[in-house]
């Protein structure tokens, strides 16, 4: 007798198992392609101010992160989703290229031997070992931190916080139309989300868009001249690796992903199904196709893709395995198709959303509850790092040092990993 297709689905995935079934995965997957969609616009536009072509930026943006993602979900299973990352393009445009003079090629040489360095990371188990050797509070100030990143996002694209570049500078304007649309954004979801509604992300998207138009705010995205999506394919200078000045640009580039996502796979699985017994599953598959996807990203003519914060609102609407990034993956790879859909989309009306997971990343109290003041002293400090530099991968240098000075004033030996990570963050901190 033929199994039925979703018995199938359910099998490969292990929906039952998480707690989950294909309606919420769809709807999560949907929902998160929904609020990171953004990434589709901003990064060509980041990255042509490096000479690139904003239409092959957007070709080799869309390829790679559905690719990446798709990847992502068939094989570790998992719902974490990949794509540009935002610290890391910025990166490459205004300081690679306009600051120390590599030409974009180069750049995106740079990008390519960063994910080398990945991959080789990933084979020897140390990335894995690495995250192991994270204390469990810290995975808790983790998870706060990711929330906080998320809130701060929503601040800054609804101008509700005032940054410059990113460093936060103070309130904004709590009276313009993104405002607003924040504001109606967060009402929608959480009744909705009270209300057992499981599509309340995508409904409170749709109904702070119209809210958003009704005041005259137009959707985020902007038309993609370009030369040719494939401009940029396969033009990467892979002969950087033996430039001097390129060195110091692939360190950062590894460092800041490659610790940027340690601490997003932590904090957006902490006390969740996804884990089992404390540890990510298929931790492996998901770190060689971040890797591996980063150096296709640099020959197909992008920046370093990297597991996305916005993971969170798929994972908080009920996405668990797999489909999750397998449904967001095929929609971004629908971009090349529905881009002019998705511009209806004001940036602002994905804001509620955001502020609604940031909430839900908050650890219930009575994970708190046991901690001693180390412990305590730990998360606050995470957070405020957080603030100060808007940079994840600063939380994780804070937290680690906070226990490596705790084991060596206690005459204890600290773990070697752990002082690796201390070690080499302050190095790319320093070269940052």
């Amino acid at each position: 007798m033929t199994s039925r297709p979703g018995n199938a689905v359910d099998a490969y995935f292990g929906l039952k198992e998480k707690g989950s079934n294909i309606r919420t995965e769809v709807m999560a997957g949907a929902s998160t392609f929904l609020v990171l969609s953004y990434i589709f616009f901003v990064n060509p536009a980041i990255l042509a101010d490096a000479g690139m072509d904003k239409g092959a930026v957007f070709f080799a943006t869309v390829v790679a992160s559905g690719l990446a993602t798709i990847a992502m979900g068939l094989w570790a299973r998992l719902p974490f989703v990949l794509a540009p990352g935002m610290e890391m393009n910025a990166y490459v445009a205004y300081f690679a290229v306009a600051v120390v003079g590599l030409s974009w090629q180069e750049a995106l040489g740079a990008v390519f031997w960063s994910g080398v360095l990945f991959v080789i990371l990933t084979l020897t188990s140390i990335r894995e070992k690495i995250i192991a050797s994270i204390p469990d509070p810290m995975k808790d100030g983790l998870s706060l931190a990711v929330g906080v990143f998320l809130a701060l996002i929503a601040g800054k694209i609804t101008g509700v916080l005032e940054f410059e570049g990113i460093h936060l500078a103070g309130m904004g304007d709590w009276a313009t139309p993104s405002a607003v649309g924040l504001y109606v954004g967060v009402a929608a979801v959480v009744l909705l989300d009270r209300l057992n509604f499981r599509g309340a992300v995508i409904a409170s998207v749709v109904l702070s868009s119209v809210v958003c138009h009704l005041m005259g705010l137009g959707g985020g995205g902007e038309e993609v001249q370009s030369a040719g999506p494939f401009s940029a394919v396969g033009v990467a200078d892979l002969s950087v690796i033996f430039s001097g000045p390129a060195t110091s640009i692939i360190i950062v580039l590894f460092l800041v992903d490659f610790y940027g996502s340690v601490a997003k796979i932590v904090g957006l699985s902490a006390h969740t199904s996804i884990q089992v017994a404390g540890r990510v599953p298929r931790l492996r598959q998901a770190l060689l196709v971040d890797s591996v996807g980063t150096s296709l990203a640099s020959l197909l003519g992008t920046t370093n893709l990297t597991v996305y914060v916005e993971s969170g609102v798929g994972i908080g609407t009920g996405g668990r395995t797999g489909l999750t990034a397998v449904t967001c993956g095929v929609l971004m790879m629908a971009m090349l198709v529905i881009s002019p859909l998705v511009k209806l989309v004001p940036l602002a009306a994905t804001a509620g959303a955001l502020v609604f997971v940031a909430l839900k990343m908050i650890p219930a109290r009575r994970v708190f509850m046991g901690y001693g003041m180390v412990d305590v002293v730990c998360i606050l400090l995470m957070q405020v790092v957080v603030i100060v530099t808007f940079a994840l991968d600063r939380a994780v240098l804070v937290g680690l040092t906070v226990y490596l000075v705790r084991d060596l004033a206690a005459g204890k030996k600290p773990s070697r990993y752990v002082v690796l990570s201390v070690v080499l963050l302050g190095v790319g901190w320093g070269l940052q």
